[in-house]
């Protein structure tokens, strides 16, 4: 798959390393149908996917109901593992799993051995009948609706390298949200529901997980917010430490609601961005099942890429587990 900010150079070197007949370049969703059928019917047991988390999750999600609706045909075939290539913008699927530069990765895969390799499991979260990673309501919507809107406005040049990069996400957030958050108070009430018959712990920072004694149906969660979303990722681009308590327990998500002063927020941005703010405006907890709620429409967005307003969803973990190559020592 081909990420926005993916230049020929990179290309050129990418073949450098694969055989041409295994590389394959899409720039849209759609026209990515064809190549994963191929890839599927290739058998390929590792599959690198080149672009941001949004370009990650939707090969997996499309490659998935490929496979799917194959084997319900009479099919025997098997999803791939995958690993990411860090040619997106933030990357903080690949940030998490400390993945090299570029296509690096290409040229670490064929110096090790096959049981060299590591590769580490993740649990998808599902929303109506997409997968992602990471998703929710609020702030970080809003943010990434502005930082797009800011990468949109130049094809090329200076600009360009700067809206796509750490500096253009910065630019989005302290001098285009924060701004506007000062002069308009942003907070929305909002309910989160048990939908799940399992246990349910509360997180702390350094502290042991709390079990709670939650039934389906009742409330976790009720009051204003800034923020509310789930991941089984920790990072977002950038490494960003959103979710720091998404790879704690497998079969679980992390639940969190923020609401924050954004003054104080800004002051203590290193510790917000390890995600070791002990603060008492956000609250996280460990779920498998929820029903989010607000009292009006808030920005969306799902495994990064911005989905329009809601104001009521449905997370749940799915069963379907995705395997991706682990640089972690």
């Amino acid at each position: 798959m081909r990420a926005r900010k993916v230049r020929q150079a990179t290309l050129d070197m990418i073949s450098k390393h694969v055989d041409v007949d295994d590389i394959y370049i899409t720039k849209t969703i759609e026209q990515s149908d064809q190549s994963l059928d191929e890839i599927i019917q290739k058998r390929y047991p590792l599959v690198l996917c080149g672009g941001g988390d949004g370009t990650a999750m939707r090969i997996i999600e499309q490659m998935r109901h490929k496979v799917g609706r194959l084997n319900q045909a009479g099919g025997d075939y098997r999803m791939p593992r995958f690993g990411l290539l860090k040619l997106g913008t933030g990357n903080g699927w690949a940030g998490l799993l400390e993945t090299p530069p570029k296509v690096e990765p290409i040229w670490t895969l064929r110096q090790r051995r096959e049981d060299e390799l590591k590769f580490t499991a993740f649990n998808m979260i599902q929303c109506d009948e997409r997968l992602f990673h990471f998703g929710g309501f609020g702030l970080d919507a809003m943010i990434l609706n502005n930082y797009i809107e800011l990468k949109n406005r130049f094809s090329k040049g200076f600009m360009w390298k700067i809206s796509n990069s750490m500096a253009g996400y910065l630019y989005a957030t302290f001098f285009q949200a924060a701004p506007r958050l000062l002069r308009h108070k942003y907070e929305v009430k909002a309910r989160v529901i048990n939908n799940a018959d399992g246990p349910i712990y509360r997180a702390y920072p350094h502290r042991p997980l709390e079990q709670l004694t939650l039934k389906k149906g009742e409330t976790i969660f009720e009051g204003p917010v800034m923020l509310v979303g789930a991941a089984t990722t920790s990072n977002y681009g950038f490494n960003l430490k959103t979710y720091p308590y998404a790879c704690l327990k497998p079969g679980y998500m992390n639940l969190r609601t923020a609401l924050v002063n954004i003054p104080a927020t800004i002051w203590n941005i290193r510790k917000v961005w390890k995600g070791v703010w002990n603060y008492d405006g956000i609250k996280d907890w460990l779920v498998q099942d929820v029903i989010i709620e607000t009292e009006a429409d808030m920005p969306f967005q799902l495994g990064g890429d911005p989905e329009g307003y809601r104001n009521k969803v449905r997370f749940q973990v799915s069963d379907f587990t995705v395997d991706v190559l682990d640089f972690r020592k």
